[in-house]
């Protein structure tokens, strides 16, 4: 046995000690070493395209031929010297070059990265350098982070180069600003436009990964976990709830989610569902529990491009979800859940000033909003789904000294329940921008973010 020892591990020195520093220092310092993080981040992806560029594959090579054709050239010229050779990997995306896939090793190696992980890395560096190029200019004079980057360059490896164009085009000018949910719908998007093949087989494999799964765990309880179209997940949603609320009058005191929970097994028992809906009705009809509101089916609300209504092409615009392929709004059509409607509405003007003097705002109002905030407008959320109607300026009734319209158009903004919180309870304040359109946060610690329909923009120097 050697007596040699392992060279010691590296250390990291800290050079700045975080302990002792107040509030506004702590978060300074996480706020300044996470951009240094992002510059070693863009460095780093500097240095892996000039890896990729000093082993290029030139193409005509015996060594890119793959194992396939390999198999059938080896009998004909009696060698079989073809097979394990070393072979050329595309990572990027269309048009870019292929690199040595043992150089590719050896930087996994180095990098103490799995060989899927090293691929990865070295194909997205390339595809945002090659095929991305204004989002990569981003990158390197650190406007937008290297992490979000990778991310977008994953989703567009598959694409066209118009379709990459497209989103690189697109997204080049705020893509600092965005979540990573809305990057993705974006590059959604930028697919239905330049790649409509491609969006009609992405809707046919999400619909073949359609199922119920049923996981057993412990102390009783069991895991269900569900894919489903859209409009089915809506219907089962307004289900539960309307379970849910009928438990509720019927003197069930558990929280919501509880009797959600227990919704899904009335659920399973039509019989037992009808004779619960039964004694509820009974019972509210002789005041002795309040009336419970009978649920129809979801209502979908479908915007669609004139060239879809010519066939000439198009993309569908569904309310709370976004752009959506043609072939995926037929197949919602075809299997819509009994009691399900489809509405077609004019046009919302997202210029007309609407204000009322009550707290609650009306449909034409709420719908207006609806239109012009895609989601939740705290910095960074845009969670969509249930949310509330959230006065800028705190409502004050006019009967206690409040000003007329304060219900309105440049008052009202679109918070998720949590963040509405944050806003009433937690010191976080904000406003309307004299342009009508983006609001401006301030944190109790004083750092202010801009929220628009390009997403989030931080104002506080990341230093």
């Amino acid at each position: 046995m050697s007596n040699t020892k392992a060279p010691a591990a590296p250390r990291f020195e800290v050079a700045v000690e975080p302990l002792g520093l107040d509030e506004a220092g702590t978060l300074a310092f996480v706020v300044e070493r996470r951009r240094r993080q992002d510059q070693a981040a863009a460095e780093e992806l500097l240095a892996v395209t000039h890896w990729a560029d000093l082993h290029r594959v030139d193409g005509d090579e015996i060594g890119s031929i793959d194992d396939g054709v390999a198999q059938i050239l080896c009998p004909i010229l009696g060698t079989d010297q073809l097979l394990g050779r070393e072979g050329e990997l595309r990572l990027a995306g269309q048009g870019a070059f292929t690199v040595s896939e043992f150089a590719v090793c050896e930087l996994a190696a180095a990098s103490g990265l799995s060989e899927p992980a090293a691929r990865a890395l070295v194909g997205q560096a390339l595809e945002l350098r090659d095929r991305l190029p204004r989002l990569w200019g981003a990158v390197m004079s650190g406007r937008l982070q290297a992490w979000k980057a990778r991310k977008l360059a994953e989703q567009t490896i598959p694409l066209s180069a118009a379709a990459a164009d497209y989103v690189d085009r697109h997204l080049a000018p705020f893509a600092h600003k965005l979540s990573l949910l809305r990057i993705t719908r974006a590059v959604d998007a930028a697919i239905l436009r330049h790649d409509p093949e491609l969006a009609a087989e992405r809707t046919a494999k999400a619909a073949e990964r359609r199922g119920v799964w049923l996981d057993d765990c412990v102390d009783g309880v069991s895991e269900i976990r569900a894919i489903t179209d859209t409009p089915d997940a809506i219907a089962f949603d307004t289900a539960l709830n309307h379970v849910a609320a009928t438990l509720q009058a019927l003197g069930d005191e558990d929280p919501d989610q509880v009797r959600r929970a227990r919704a899904l097994g009335v659920l399973a028992d039509p019989q037992y569902a009808l004779a619960l809906q039964t004694t509820a009705s009974d019972l509210a009809s002789t005041g002795t529990t309040r009336p419970t509101t009978t649920k129809q089916g979801p209502t979908i609300h479908v915007h669609l491009h004139t060239g879809a209504l010519t066939g000439a092409g198009g993309v569908a615009r569904v309310e709370g979800f976004g752009p959506q392929s043609l072939e995926t709004v037929q197949r919602w059509l075809t299997g819509l859940t009994p009691g399900a409607v489809v509405t077609v509405t004019p046009v919302v003007d997202l210029t007309e000033h609407i204000s009322v003097n009550a707290h609650e705002a009306p449909d034409r109002l709420r719908a207006q909003i609806d239109e012009r905030d895609h989601g939740c407008q705290f910095p960074w959320c845009g969670r969509r789904g249930r949310y509330d109607l959230d006065h800028i300026d705190p409502y004050v009734p006019v009967e206690d000294g409040g000003p007329p319209g304060q219900t309105s158009t440049t008052n009202l903004a679109k918070l998720c329940r949590f963040h509405h919180r944050v806003k009433t309870h937690g010191g976080w304040v904000y406003r309307r921008d004299p342009d009508g359109v983006g609001l401006t946060w301030t944190s109790p610690l004083g750092r202010s973010y801009t929220v628009d329909e390009h997403g989030t923009l931080a104002h506080t120097p990341m230093s």
